[in-house]
């Protein structure tokens, strides 16, 4: 087949493989064992999620609740981490490092029973950042010497208080709250003569 019809190709049965999926399952996996068979004869490797997603062995599409069943596997190095026997990031093997592989899915195929794994890379390390110590200068100097070269210490600005500022904010908005008030009295109309019932009542 020619390579530049080969994406149209493995398009089209992609496509009509997943059409027949529900309708017949069978010929949805020959489709899509059709579809393996060329990537592999085109030398055009299958990523994780292609993978994860079809089944290698009969070519079923795999849908974790549908027939297929999903199961995630935690390394060794990991369970030992957190039981905390021992913090193993790195086995020195021969001198070099390897990287403990994070976790890995195993897929069960609904269809032969089958079943793919893949690894899951590790997280990546959290970083924290820290703080900077200050540097101390060099102690080369004496003590004598120390002491009457040292600069005298820079008073630093005068800062306002949280509470100073919390009783700012609260006066302000005491008088932004009777501005309010006396506006809202302002604009009542006076009924009547003015009167109200406590001109009435006896004293």
């Amino acid at each position: 087949m020619a390579s530049d019809t080969l994406p149209e190709s493995v398009g089209f049965l992609t496509d009509a493989a997943h059409l027949l999926m529900k309708t017949a399952p069978e010929t949805s996996a020959y489709l899509m064992m059709q579809r393996n068979s060329l990537m592999f004869h085109n030398d055009l490797e299958q990523s994780d999620m292609q993978r994860q997603h079809v089944c290698g062995a009969c070519g079923h599409i795999m849908i974790p609740g549908q027939g297929s069943e999903l199961k995630m596997a935690s390394n060794k190095a990991i369970r030992r981490k957190r039981l905390g026997k021992r913090n193993v990031a790195f086995k020195n093997l021969g001198g070099k490092k390897v990287s403990a592989v994070g976790c890995g899915k195993q897929i069960n195929c609904g269809m032969c029973g089958r079943y793919t794994k893949i690894s899951v890379p590790p997280a990546p390390p959290i970083s924290r950042r820290r703080l900077l110590k200050p540097t101390k200068p060099a102690n080369s100097l004496t003590l004598g010497a120390a002491h009457s070269n040292a600069p005298a210490p820079v008073p630093e600005p005068v800062k306002v208080s949280a509470n100073a500022s919390s009783k700012k904010r609260a006066k302000s908005r005491k008088q932004g709250l009777q501005a309010l008030l006396q506006q809202a009295q302002s604009s009542k109309p006076q009924n009547g003569l003015g009167l109200s019932l406590n001109d009435f009542m006896m004293k």
